[in-house]
């Protein structure tokens, strides 16, 4: 960051370089795959304790079953949506609620959701088809975009080659 001083800083300049939050929630449309990868591990996990006291049975036994999980966990990562949620300002907010009177919610997730674009009905129709609990995903990501200070996670940078300090 360079050195700003009052006389060679230009507020109007940076004010237009300035961006609002975006935070980000990813949600699954095969979220119910989730019952049948369940239903596979614990056969899984029966099958290796069959293997460890009768061997590797004719049948594949829990390999074939690893397999079958690894194809179907597949089949849920590639159903993701990423999903952008941008801070809104309490002007809008009040500009939705005030045009808006009744599922006013859905309004103003569908004007906060910058990827995709949506409308106030489509918003209502995820909320359907994912449920509760991948729409409260998407929720908190509005509300963090709205409320959190933006920071950078430390814990995704490079590790310091240095020895870290143990204080405590």
């Amino acid at each position: 960051m360079s050195d700003i001083s009052p006389e060679t800083f230009d507020l109007d300049a940076w004010i237009e370089g300035a961006e609002r939050t975006i935070r980000s929630a990813t949600v699954y449309q095969k979220a119910g795959l989730i019952g049948d990868l369940d239903v596979l591990a614990a056969k899984i996990e029966n099958a290796e304790r069959e293997e460890a006291v009768d061997g590797p049975g004719m049948g594949g036994g829990a390999g074939k079953l690893r397999a079958e999980y690894a194809k179907l966990a597949e089949e849920f990562k590639a159903s993701a949506l990423t999903v952008r949620m941008k801070a809104l300002t309490l002007d809008e907010k009040k500009a939705i609620e005030k045009e808006h009177k009744e599922d006013t919610g859905a309004h103003i997730l569908a004007a906060s959701m910058v990827e995709p674009r949506v409308t106030a009905e489509q918003v209502r129709k995820i909320e359907n088809a994912i449920g509760n609990a991948q729409m409260a995903l998407i929720i908190r990501a509005y509300n963090q975009a709205c409320d959190d200070t933006p920071a950078v996670s430390a814990d995704f940078l490079p590790k310091s080659s240095g020895r870290e300090s143990s204080e405590g």
